[in-house]
């Protein structure tokens, strides 16, 4: 697992990116990654009420759809002064198992994550899901994906494919899967932060960015038995 997280500007002012992983009670690992809108105080609010909300239910309840539910519940039912904007988040949940790890995750609004394969090719992984704190009814569902070893599940936000250069263009979604697809080596993980953060900064030609980034990759690592060959 690698982690990065770049704020906007000087950084002065608290951003409204987050991630988060935490240990279940059976085996599982929890994950986060989302954008709350705004920044400052009232976006470290939301931000601490995604999080707290999600380790308080995750071990009590049977899944990522669930768990997403519970915290637009927190998110709507807050007091106006609390704040009343949006978020938008991926929330999955991660088995190991002797040839890689299962997992299960849920897309609320939020960019598609994407699955770096064997044979080191980018896809998204996209499915249906709305912003949350918007509205009580939620409507996400969930997706299950298994990352085979050295196989990857790249999360960002829209800071990443939004970065602009100078003359205005943008970086885009093509130029991430082409990044993230450029990394090689061990540890997977790092290597993925790196090729992505060294694209968009020769991309932006080392211009301020004007949105926080933050990148979460998880990486299956070698079982201690050799596994059986993924699909072709």
């Amino acid at each position: 697992m690698a982690t990065y997280y770049h704020p906007a500007g000087e950084g002065l002012d608290i951003g409204g990116d987050f991630c988060d992983v935490f240990p279940l009670d059976d085996g599982r690992w929890a994950f986060l990654l989302g954008d709350v809108c705004g920044r400052g105080a009232i976006a470290a609010t939301t931000t601490a009420l995604v999080r707290h909300t999600a380790r308080a239910v995750a071990p009590l309840l049977p899944g990522p759809e669930d768990v997403v539910t519970a915290i637009n519940r927190a998110l709507t039912n807050r007091p106006d002064s609390h704040g009343t904007g949006f978020v938008t988040l991926v929330y999955g949940q991660l088995t190991p198992t002797p040839t890689g790890l299962d997992i299960e995750l849920v897309r609320a609004g939020h960019t598609p994550p994407l699955h770096l394969d064997t044979h080191r090719t980018a896809r998204p992984v996209d499915m249906p899901g709305v912003l949350l704190g918007i509205s009580p009814h939620s409507h996400v569902t969930s997706r299950n994906v298994h990352l085979w070893p050295h196989e990857s599940l790249v999360l960002y936000t829209d800071g990443i494919t939004e970065a602009r250069r100078p003359d205005g263009d943008m970086f885009g979604d093509q130029r991430l899967a082409d990044a993230v697809s450029s990394a090689a080596g061990v540890p997977a993980a790092q290597n993925v932060i790196e090729a992505v953060t060294q694209a968009v900064h020769t991309f932006t030609e080392g211009d301020d960015i004007d949105d926080d980034q933050a990148i979460l990759v998880l990486t299956a690592t070698e079982p201690q038995e050799t596994p059986a060959a993924p699909p072709t």
